[in-house]
């Protein structure tokens, strides 16, 4: 039991992290000496824990999947997803460009530590990652799923492709609804407790997690410098969509361009407020390097965080 205060903390951080694009909540998990552990149980959840239930009984199915651990991290995590998400929507509403500005500065130092983590640069990492811009740049151009209208099917098809990369070091899931056009909407579904789309989201991610949790722990050990380059390359086509200046493409249009901060005051009547954008930029870099010189500082001692409160 004095355990499980400990993976309840674990799960607060990784939340925050998963809220905030661009920090991912893999990447606290491997900090906080979790990763190894969360990714073996996920990868666990199989029909067989349904024949050890039926043999020796529920308890013996539950320490075998240890959902403990599960149900503990997960509660961890939907604290601070809860608590963070009006504030996150409040900024959104009355200082956008900074905020994005800060979105832009995370995405920006994530890159840069997902390229250094590969173990060679090779032709075949070059062209994956500009496989990834492509891709990405491509999908921000074109309307989100949120101009499908916000359903309980498109939050079920948000929650299965975003929990893919919650669960990578490297990449943000809140970064994958941010592409998909439904970050703001998975905000706000938690702020107001509607708990029918909120439903719908959380079976689309049991639902991606179980049946992409064994494939992406396969290309990870098999080709793991491959699907990271690809990862960068998302990222670093979906500044597209991060751009903190943006107008929609016609009155009315889901669909928006990028302009420069002149433009942006022109066409909105709101203050481009460029020096507040620069400071967002320059917090969501150093947000990301003291993460990652965090997790540096417990690769080079692995007992930290790995110990039992």
């Amino acid at each position: 039991m004095r355990r499980w205060p400990g993976i309840y903390l674990r799960g607060l951080a990784m939340g925050a992290a998963d809220v905030v694009p661009g920090v991912s909540g893999g990447t606290m998990a491997l900090i906080t000496g979790i990763y190894a552990e969360l990714i073996n149980t996920l990868a666990g959840l199989s029909p067989r824990l349904i024949g050890i239930w039926r043999r020796d009984g529920l308890a013996a199915a539950w320490r075998a999947g240890n959902l403990s651990f599960l149900l503990v991290l997960l509660a961890g995590m939907l604290t601070s997803i809860v608590l963070l998400a009006r504030g996150i929507l409040w900024v959104m509403a009355h200082y956008p460009v900074p905020l994005w500005a800060f979105f832009c500065g995370l995405i920006i130092a994530s890159i840069l530590l997902v390229l250094r983590s590969l173990r060679a640069f090779g032709v075949l990492a070059w062209l994956m990652t500009l496989l990834g811009v492509l891709i990405a740049a491509w999908v921000s151009t074109r309307p989100g799923l949120d101009s499908f209208g916000l359903t309980p099917l498109i939050f079920f098809v948000s929650g299965a492709i975003a929990i893919t990369a919650m669960i990578l070091p490297g990449i943000s899931g809140s970064f994958i609804l941010l592409l998909l056009g439904m970050y703001a909407p998975v905000l706000a579904a938690v702020s107001d407790g509607d708990l029918v789309l909120l439903a719908a989201f959380a079976a689309g991610c049991a639902t991606g997690l179980l049946a992409f949790v064994h494939l992406l722990r396969w290309a990870l050990q098999r080709f793991n410098d491959a699907v990271m380059a690809l990862l960068a390359g998302f990222m670093a086509g979906s500044l597209v969509r991060l751009w903190p200046w943006r107008i929609p493409a016609e009155p009315g249009a889901t669909l928006e361009l990028t302009v420069l901060p002149a433009r942006y005051t022109e066409v909105t009547g709101l203050p481009a407020m460029v020096p507040a954008a620069l400071l967002g930029l320059l917090g969501g870099v150093c947000l990301v390097w003291l993460v990652s010189r965090y997790g540096r500082h417990n690769e080079a001692n692995p007992a930290v965080g790995t110990r039992t409160p």
